[in-house]
């Protein structure tokens, strides 16, 4: 049932701003937003993706099991971080005529973040490191060999 609703809810508000960017069509170009869609989506299945993927290999046979986690979660954080500070950080936006337009030094506020977020998950990957590993997980039982004739 709270799927349904949910499901309600976000159909209704991604209907709400199709309708916002065919409304105002003339200071949203839906083209444009369109073509920035498909591409948005383009990149992530042809290169965020894969990339993602090999990175997960690489953690599952780097980085011990106990300590995956907290690396997967402080990568994670880090690649929205960066992806969302990359437009004010390029001066995407910034205007010679408006100097309270992106007055920050972004790139520096990244770092700060980035380094709150590897300093917290050191912290976590040092209390794993202290605390006795959790016991093994029983391996699941074999299923039953299928029966001749099917």
């Amino acid at each position: 049932m709270a799927r349904r609703i949910l499901t309600a809810l976000g159909l209704g508000m991604v209907a709400f701003g199709i309708a916002g960017l065919l409304r105002n069509a003339e200071a949203t170009e839906p083209l444009n937003a369109a073509l920035f869609l498909v591409g948005g989506l383009a990149l992530h299945d042809g290169l965020v993706a894969p990339a993602v993927m090999v990175l997960g290999l690489v953690l599952a046979r780097l980085v011990p099991r106990r300590f995956r986690p907290t690396v997967q979660g402080a990568l994670i954080v880090s690649a929205a971080l960066t992806l969302v500070a990359i437009p004010p950080w390029t001066g995407r936006g910034r205007l010679a005529n408006n100097p309270s337009l992106l007055p920050q030094d972004y790139g520096q506020g990244l770092l700060v973040a980035l380094a709150v977020v590897w300093a917290v998950a050191a912290l976590l990957l040092v209390r794993a490191a202290v605390r006795p590993p959790a016991p093994a997980v029983p391996e699941p039982e074999p299923l039953p060999e299928p029966r001749p004739g099917w």
